[in-house]
């Protein structure tokens, strides 16, 4: 059987699990991640971004024919302090007998000896500079000094057996993103991102965009790797790739459009009689739906919004039909679901996800 990357990354052991790690690093490798996911974006590339499956980041090149891994280990450092080539390579003694505990290159290379029959790339990630080479966003091994190119090599063959060490594929990075203030910086990004996308005048919230997707990372990196048996559980349950990302700017498009009826619905439902208290409710929820509809979590919501869908899809509304008997019939035809959703959404924002739906309809 012909071995691709797809069966090795199910078929090759994970060399550590995820040893104790502050919640502030955690939160750094992921706000660094999401920016690495937006500039690929941005710059049109395929990808696949894993958390916590053979290293503390994966990228794939492609979800459907992947040739290319990215192992990525992303560390910090306090604000002023340095990595020396010695803090790169050195291990630790293992405790009570045990091996000793491979250094961060070695841990690196070790991904490439597992997948040696792959195009496979090595990056270190780090808000730190490094003593031993002048500041740039990317060095690669191979252009170090040669004391410390041997440095390198000395250390993955003393620690992994190799014998050719590719120095061209370590990469030293030198990330932007500040590790005092990170979360602001990425929010930051996030809404240039936007504006590249919506234009200058968009007034597309961040906070629910960059929540929903914080949070979806946080579910794949603590997903447990030993679950992972086939490639599609694994770019499934540990992975977010670009066609997730393309259907979630979709969605951010229609509800940027969609906040933009509520002037239109608001007069119609004046003029059908709404009184003001009714109709300053269903702002209200139409807000909210606005922001809650970003959540591609929330699996009650996504199921209420295929059962309205669908029972729009399937009336026929005449030119003249009121939004209140828009309302009133689509409730009727999906009166079971709403009641056992009662606990969770009011009747005001029943109606909002029916006139929002509507509205996409037309």
């Amino acid at each position: 059987m012909v071995s691709t990357i797809q069966s090795d990354l199910i078929a090759v052991p994970q060399t550590e699990t995820s040893g104790s790690r502050s919640p502030a690093r955690f939160a750094y490798q992921r706000n660094w991640a999401l920016a690495e996911l937006i500039e690929y974006h941005l710059e049109g590339k395929d990808y696949v971004f894993a958390f916590e499956f053979h290293d503390d980041i994966l990228i794939l090149d492609s979800e459907d024919n992947p040739e290319i891994l990215q192992f990525v280990q992303v560390k910090t450092k306090t604000t002023g302090q340095k990595w020396s080539v010695h803090q790169l390579t050195k291990s630790e003694k293992g405790k009570n007998g045990s091996p000793d505990k491979l250094s961060i290159i070695g841990k690196l290379y070790e991904n490439k000896k597992n997948f040696s029959g792959h195009n496979s790339q090595l990056r270190f990630v780090t808000n730190a500079y490094f003593s031993f080479v002048a500041p740039a966003p990317v060095t690669s091994a191979d252009q170090l000094e040669k004391k410390d190119q041997d440095k390198i090599t000395n250390t993955v063959q003393a620690q992994l057996g190799e014998g050719t060490v590719d120095l061209k594929a370590l990469q030293l990075e030198l990330t932007s993103l500040s590790v005092d203030d990170h979360e602001k910086h990425i929010r930051g990004i996030l809404h240039n991102f936007f504006e590249k996308l919506f234009g200058g005048d968009h007034n597309i919230a961040v906070t629910p965009w960059y929540q929903s997707i914080s949070d979806q990372i946080k579910i794949k990196n603590n997903y447990p790797s030993e679950q992972i048996k086939s490639f599609d559980d694994f770019i499934r349950n540990k992975c977010i790739k670009k066609s997730e990302i393309d259907d979630f700017i979709q969605k951010v498009n229609r509800s940027h459009n969609g906040s933009a009826n509520w002037s239109i619905i608001k007069s119609q439902l004046q003029t059908e009689g709404f009184g003001f208290q009714e109709v300053i409710k269903l702002q209200r929820s139409w807000q909210k739906y606005a922001a809650d509809r970003l959540d591609y979590d929330n699996n009650a919501l996504k199921n209420l919004e295929i059962d309205i869908s669908n029972a729009l899809s399937a009336t026929l509304f005449e030119d003249g039909t009121t939004l209140k008997d828009v309302i009133y019939s689509i409730r009727g035809k999906v009166s079971k679901n709403l009641s056992g959703l009662a606990s969770i959404f009011d009747s005001h924002y029943f109606d909002s996800i029916i006139l929002w739906q509507y509205c996409e309809q037309l």
